[in-house]
């Protein structure tokens, strides 16, 4: 409570305590007791009390705060013991600190945590006018601020024409004048982030609203970040920025594309790529084209192949990035590796558009190895006709390609495969898409492989294959040309013998010429030019032609070869008479080995009389058994019924009343012997 009268000055009661000022000092009393309990003298140097009155103010109900002239003391209340009591009051007061300022004392308030505030005036200077101040201290007295007020009129009052009042509950303070009122305030949360931000402490800022978000009205985070960013822009620190961008803004999908925007406008996007988001928020198309974009202006092509490699394709139009990369290729000269590394996006951002044709069309272009991918995973092979893409995929992958043209023969026609890869030269520009000879050899693994899958596939090129497969067949003896001249119909033999001649291919030869029947001329294949007389016996062996055999005893003896001889004398066997060969050796003839063939002959004939011999003897012993067998169940008597008929006259064979002779045979047919003309079943022999 305050009560202000002329003869006493001003009062403050607290409590039970009343203190009041006059001219004199200041007196307190206390109403429980009803005895006063100090008085406290104002100093004698003191200005007088007409020109500048005392303030006082409670604080925590036994401390009082008096402000006189240009001194605030601090008093405190303390309770007496009982042993000093007596006839005294019951409490005593302590001045516990003399605060002496440099100005006078025109007001005075307490504040939490042991603070005072004063009002401050000071006596003009040099005739100047000076304005009135607020202070806060501490109860030690040292200084924790000090503000000069802009009071309307200051220049006409004095110390006693200002009224200051500290609010309990709120800590508000109202200074009057007779022209103005001002209204002061602790400063909050939200003052020191002001405070903080003003000196660019923004790091600092967002720590304490962070700390103490709850108690702040005016800002936030979020606010307080995007300053901090605005901030971080300005003074070009671009990547310190773009790292504290996601922490500011969080899930805010909004604030992110702002943020974006801000770095569009400086032309530093592609330092904020890196930490823009995908999912949890996902950003409006545009964001993520703007950022593709700003790659390729900033010529950064491998963050681009990057964040297209990466990035989900159903987060951003694909459009708009396909026209903005096609116009930089057509505008822009670039290095061999980024137009590939670019084409290789154009195909990736074709194939996340759906446009899987002119996907694969860049992908066999660039011989990308995913053109296979795209063409099995979206029945891509109608798209394979024309442009060269049959022989580009074999040159990008020869065993893939082949099994791909191979397994899908529907759908890729052999007549396709086969004149793409016969293509002539361009008679414009003289050029070969492939050179002759690999293009061939392309053809050749093709066919093949076609052939080795099903023979009957590709049937009408059969005469193409035999020159391939004379040309590139590496395996030993031919064994694939020789595979296919036996298993495939759909040559003409006299084309075969004509390439196989050219190349001189003997053993080919050989057969095309037993196939079209000229096999005395196979046969000397055999032994003038491959010079193996074993498979000129086995082939005389397999033909069995008594001429061949001749012809293969004439040129042996007199190729005048003992190695024909004695190949001839130790693996003629039993096909034609040792004899004979013997005969025709010239009696000047040297043999290697002769002894030793001859033994060999020997011994092969003395075999062949005891295998003769042994069949013989296994023939007559199984005559014997079997006829021994015959004769028993010749004696057996064949079973009839009453029922049975003669085959001639239909009648029954056996009739009581007329009882008549009857021949049954074994294989159960029946005749009266009177109706029989022939001493056989003439029902079995019809």
């Amino acid at each position: 409570a305050v009560v202000s009268t002329q003869s006493t000055g001003t009062v403050r009661w607290k409590n039970s305590f009343i203190a009041w000022a006059n001219d004199m000092g200041v007196k307190i009393f206390d109403t429980n007791s009803k005895k006063l309990i100090t008085k406290i003298a104002r100093d004698p140097k003191s200005p007088s009390p007409a020109d500048y009155q005392c303030h006082l103010c409670w604080y925590s109900g036994v401390t009082l705060l008096v402000g006189w002239a240009n001194t605030i003391k601090i008093c405190q209340v303390r309770p007496r013991t009982s042993s000093d009591v007596q006839d005294l009051p019951p409490f005593y007061v302590e001045v516990m600190n003399i605060i002496y300022l440099d100005h006078y004392v025109a007001g005075v308030g307490a504040l939490p945590e042991d603070k005072i505030i004063s009002l401050g005036y000071n006596p003009p200077e040099d005739g100047l006018p000076v304005r009135p101040c607020v202070r806060i201290t501490g109860f030690n007295g040292l200084e924790i601020s000090l503000e000069e007020l802009s009071i309307k009129g200051f220049e006409e009052c004095g110390p006693n024409d200002y009224t200051m009042t500290v609010l309990e509950y709120d800590h508000f303070v109202y200074i009057a004048a007779p022209g103005d009122l001002v209204l002061a305030k602790p400063r909050d949360m939200d003052d020191r982030v002001d405070w903080l931000m003003g000196r660019e402490r923004y790091e600092e800022a967002l720590e304490v609203v962070q700390a103490h978000e709850q108690q702040l009205r005016k800002h936030s985070y979020k606010n307080v970040g995007q300053k901090y960013l605005a901030y971080l822009r300005d003074k070009g620190q671009f990547e310190k920025c773009a790292e504290k961008v996601g922490s500011v803004v969080r899930g805010d999908a909004e604030a992110w594309q702002q943020e974006i925007v801000a770095f569009t406008n400086y032309k530093k996007l592609t330092v904020l790529c890196p930490h823009i988001p995908t999912r949890k928020p996902t950003l409006k198309p545009w964001a993520y084209e703007l950022a593709l974009s700003a790659f390729l202006n900033a010529h950064e092509f491998d963050n681009f192949s990057k964040y297209v490699q990466e990035w989900p394709s159903e987060i951003y139009g694909q459009q708009p990035v396909i026209l903005y990369l096609k116009r930089l290729l057509s505008e822009v000269k670039l290095s061999t590796a980024d137009n590939i590394a670019l084409l290789k996006c154009l195909g990736l951002l074709f194939e996340y558009q759906e446009d899987y044709v002119n996907s694969l069309y860049l992908y066999i272009k660039l011989a990308d190895p995913k053109a296979f991918q795209l063409i099995d995973r979206y029945n891509l092979f109608a798209s394979l006709e024309g442009d060269d893409k049959i022989l580009r995929l074999l040159k990008l992958n020869e065993e893939k390609a082949i099994d791909l043209y191979i397994n899908n023969t529907d759908k890729i026609p052999v007549t396709m495969v086969v004149e793409d890869l016969k293509k002539k030269k361009d008679k414009n520009t003289g050029k070969s898409d492939l050179e002759s000879s690999k293009k061939s050899r392309l053809l050749y693994r093709y066919l093949d492989s076609l052939f080795q899958l099903d023979p009957e596939l590709g049937f009408q090129y059969h005469e193409d294959m035999i020159e391939l497969y004379a040309e590139f067949d590496t395996s030993p003896d031919k064994n694939k040309l020789m595979r296919f001249l036996r298993e495939s119909h759909n040559y003409p033999i006299d084309r075969a013998y004509e390439v196989c001649e050219k190349r001189k291919l003997y053993e080919a030869q050989v057969y095309l010429l037993t196939h079209m029947g000229h096999r005395v001329q196979a046969l000397s294949l055999l032994v003038d030019e491959i010079g193996d007389i074993s498979a000129a016996i086995e082939f005389c062996k397999e033909q069995d032609d008594r001429d061949l055999w001749d012809s293969l005893l004439k040129k042996a003896t007199e190729s005048k070869k003992s190695s024909y001889i004695t190949g001839l004398l130790q693996n003629i066997g039993t096909h034609i008479n040792p004899k004979e060969l013997i005969r025709r050796i010239p009696d000047v003839q040297q043999i290697v080995g002769l002894r030793d063939s001859l033994v060999k002959i020997l011994c092969d004939y003395k075999l062949q009389i005891n295998l003769s011999e042994g069949c013989k003897k296994v023939f007559v012993n199984d005559t014997v058994s079997l006829s021994r067998k015959m004769r028993g169940l010749g004696k057996r008597g064949v079973h009839i019924d009453d029922e049975i008929n003669c085959q001639i006259c239909k009648c029954m064979v056996i009739n009581e009343r007329d009882p008549t002779d009857a021949t049954v045979y074994f294989c159960g047919h029946a005749f009266h012997n009177a109706c029989l003309s022939k001493d056989y079943c003439i029902s079995c022999f019809k």
